[in-house]
């Protein structure tokens, strides 16, 4: 979290209960805790529109399964041509 460890985020939250009291710190979690929701927001949105106009890869399943394919309709067409004189 932003290069913060967990001792660090501990000390920060005593020094802002001492500083600031805890009434006034509660406050404070709200609003920091509601700025970071509404900055969260609009970078959800950007990531599902990005995610929607980019067009879906193939998986490794899906290709092997493809190729597969292929090789069945050849092998197919070929042994076909092979008996024909």
């Amino acid at each position: 979290m932003f290069g913060v460890g967990p001792q660090e985020v501990v000390i920060i939250v005593g020094l802002v209960l001492v500083i600031f009291g805890p009434a006034k710190a509660a406050g404070i979690a709200r609003d920091l805790g509601r700025w970071v929701n509404e900055a969260r927001q609009p970078v959800e949105e950007l990531k599902e529109e990005l995610a929607s106009s980019v067009p879906k890869e193939t998986t490794k399943d899906e290709a092997r399964h493809s190729a597969v394919q292929k090789l069945k309709t050849n092998g197919a067409a070929g042994n076909e041509q092979d008996d024909e004189p």
